[in-house]
């Protein structure tokens, strides 16, 4: 019996696998019935037979083996496409939905061999290879699809904090400063609303940045000619005024123009300072230095107190991963998510420049970073 014959005449017990297996995949939405967890496995097991029966060139086998195989401008979607769209709402992973695939052709394989099928060596291996790029194929489109739909979640995402809570933080920002002005607030109960908003805005930063850079799988840039010291200098300051305890130095010996991304600099300065001032101990200056290197400029940021443990510097620059504060230290931003690091890693990577640190009791913490004067492709 040819495979495709095979596939409609068994449809009903390779389908009720499907349903048993897919009953046993583990995901995060709620429990399916059966005609949830079949889903378009009908219409995916019914095009592969109507593959298997059509013509094929070897160009056409070729394109289809390489995955470079597409639907025509303007074709309905395919009964893989609608599968991965069914999936991704009832809470499936998309390594669970390649895991029902592999399932999949595993059985039908299964079945047809014991039914009889591979008798007919060279129609029959004729059709396995066929069935396998079909089946490849189908898992292609419902991994586009599914990678899509995440891009488009995550663009919605990005633009929800990106603009309708960036706003309503604006709005109290300068609310309380027009009480400041009008004397109906004083100043320093509106430096305590202002200072939280600022720790607001720049949680929210993070969270996009770090959702854009797992997104697109590098940070996003925008260099042009700029002096790094004038960039470093208005950060600096800035940090100054938000944090009039600190005693933030800037040292630089010479020229430090360059191909950047300067708003990207700026935060990449900002977040190491941040990290300082939180982590260093109060009563010492924090210090930035610049100098350069043949066709490289570096800088560091250097605080002292309590050493960041070896086990944490192998870790430091992962996602979501904290230090522990030591218990002398003026923390000042209790609200951070553990992605600082992490951004200011993904900012250097995409300027084509690295980050190390280094830290002891005796020399203290420094964060150095290597960058090319002219971005280069992160390796």
């Amino acid at each position: 019996m040819r495979l495709s014959t095979f596939l409609r005449s068994n449809a009903e017990e390779i389908l009720t696998a499907w349903d048993e297996f897919a009953a046993t995949v583990a995901h995060d939405g709620t429990m399916m019935d059966k005609k949830d967890l079949r889903d378009h496995a009908g219409e995916i097991l019914a095009a592969i037979a109507n593959d298997l029966e059509q013509p094929q060139t070897a160009a056409e086998q070729e394109e289809k083996s390489r995955g470079e195989s597409k639907q025509p401008q303007g074709a309905l979607e395919t009964a893989a496409e609608t599968h991965a769209d069914t999936r991704m709402v009832s809470g499936f992973a998309i390594d669970a939905m390649i895991t029902e695939y592999r399932a999949l052709r595993a059985n039908v394989v299964h079945l047809w061999t014991s039914a009889g099928g591979g008798q007919d060596h060279q129609n029959d291996m004729r059709d396995l290879i066929r069935f396998n790029e079909a089946m490849d194929q189908a898992i292609a489109e419902s991994v586009a699809r599914y990678t899509d739909q995440t891009k488009k979640s995550t663009d919605l995402f990005i633009g929800i904090l990106g603009h309708d809570i960036r706003n309503p933080l604006g709005t109290i920002s300068m609310s309380a400063q027009y009480l400041v002005r009008s004397g109906q607030l004083a100043a320093h109960a509106a430096d305590a609303i202002i200072n939280s908003v600022v720790r607001i805005n720049r949680v929210i930063e993070h969270v996009v940045d770090f959702t854009r850079a797992q997104s697109e799988g590098l940070m996003p840039i925008k260099p042009s000619p700029g002096n790094l010291v004038n960039q470093f200098e208005k950060v600096v300051e800035e940090t100054r005024v938000r944090n009039p305890k600190a005693t933030v130095r800037l040292e630089s010996t010479g020229d430090f123009n360059g191909i950047w991304d300067e708003g990207r600099m700026g935060q990449l300065l900002s977040n190491l300072l941040t990290n300082a001032i939180s982590y260093g101990a109060r009563d010492k200056p924090v210090t930035v230095r610049l100098w350069e290197q043949q066709d490289k400029v570096v800088f560091s940021v250097h605080n002292l107190g309590t050493p960041i443990p070896v086990q944490e510097q192998q870790q430091i620059f992962k996602p979501l991963v904290r230090g522990q504060v030591p218990a002398k230290a003026e923390q000042r931003e209790p609200t951070g998510l553990g992605l600082g690091l992490f951004i200011c890693q993904e900012i250097v990577r995409a300027h084509g420049g690295s980050i190390a640190v280094s830290s002891d009791a005796t020399s203290g913490t420094s964060f150095t970073v290597t960058l090319p004067r002219t971005p280069v492709a992160p390796k």
